[in-house]
């Protein structure tokens, strides 16, 4: 039984306890939960409950007929439905066929999408990829605007194209991040081989190849498996303070004055995703900086 079929199933009540059981252990599940509490906001429109129910005593008085509201209500039920149901199976579709996939950029929140050949990739905030799935077969082309991490099944050559490069594999884990002046990838796993207007290279696993407004750099990281971002922190080396302070504004969604603050100074820290005073925190003290919070905007300062 496919997903479609145990999604449509399940909304009808017609699995058994213990398909019930497995399926609502499944992350499928767990995603459609998450949409069914939005859709808990739906409401048809135009409907007066007060005046469909005194149409409704009108007709019990009239024609000495019992009727309950549940049937008075059965067509916007089964609108609500219908709509419950385009709506899962949509999500599904859009994640798992449609040839663009684009992340919506809001708060700390990132978007995974599995490829045509079932390679794995997760977004980033304010970022997004682009591909076609008709030509998937012949030529796995990724485009991205943004940073994403890639988990690549084996097969024919495997392309991440950006305006600052494009990163080709076979099949491999690395992550590519290609802001406005800024440009990074990371290996993993395998080989990676990254072409850019300044050069050719081709990176083994924990390392690292980064162009900074014109700067190449290539270093190497800690044994760690995925970015830092996958587990809501973003981590930054010796990088220009500036790019630290447009990261946090993408992950909390938020304006930043810096006042007297040297943006080109190098920072080489983290922020949490989930937090903004400690992620400020996190920022300005090492800089000895001070930061104010008012309401979406704030101002960080040099310490007087």
């Amino acid at each position: 039984m496919n997903n479609e079929d145990k999604i449509k199933k399940w909304l009808a009540g017609e699995l058994s306890e213990s398909e019930t059981s497995d399926f609502e252990s499944t992350e499928e599940f767990a995603k459609i939960d998450k949409l069914m509490k939005a859709v808990n906001t739906f409401k048809a429109p135009g409907y007066d409950v007060l005046n469909e129910y005194s149409k409704l005593s009108d007709n019990v008085l009239h024609s000495k007929r019992t009727i309950s509201l549940f049937e008075r209500m059965k067509p916007v039920l089964k609108i609500a439905a219908i709509f419950i149901v385009a709506l899962t199976i949509g999500y599904f579709s859009f994640n798992q066929i449609n040839s663009t996939s684009e992340n919506q950029g809001w708060i700390a929140e990132q978007s995974e999408v599995y490829l045509p050949d079932s390679s794995f990739v997760a977004i980033n905030s304010g970022s997004k990829i682009k591909f076609s799935e008709k030509k998937w077969s012949k030529e796995r082309n990724v485009e991205l605007n943004g940073e994403a991490f890639f988990k690549v099944k084996k097969g024919s050559q495997f392309n991440v194209i950006t305006e600052q490069g494009m990163v080709t594999v076979l099949g491999t884990e690395f992550d590519v991040k290609a802001r406005e002046n800024y440009y990074e990838v990371t290996c993993y796993s395998g080989l990676v081989r990254v072409k850019t207007e300044q050069s050719e290279v081709v990176l083994k696993p924990k390392s690292v190849y980064r162009v900074i407004e014109g700067t190449e750099q290539q270093y190497t990281i800690s044994d760690k498996a995925t970015p830092s971002w996958l587990q809501g922190e973003s981590n930054f080396k010796s990088v220009p303070f500036s790019f630290v302070i447009k990261e946090l504004e993408r992950q909390y969604q938020i304006k930043v004055e810096t006042g007297n603050t040297d943006i080109n100074q190098l920072f080489s820290g983290s922020f949490s995703h989930n937090n903004l005073s400690i992620a400020l925190e996190s920022i300005t003290i090492p800089l000895n900086l001070y930061y104010e919070i008012n309401e979406n905007k704030i101002v960080i300062g040099l310490e007087e």
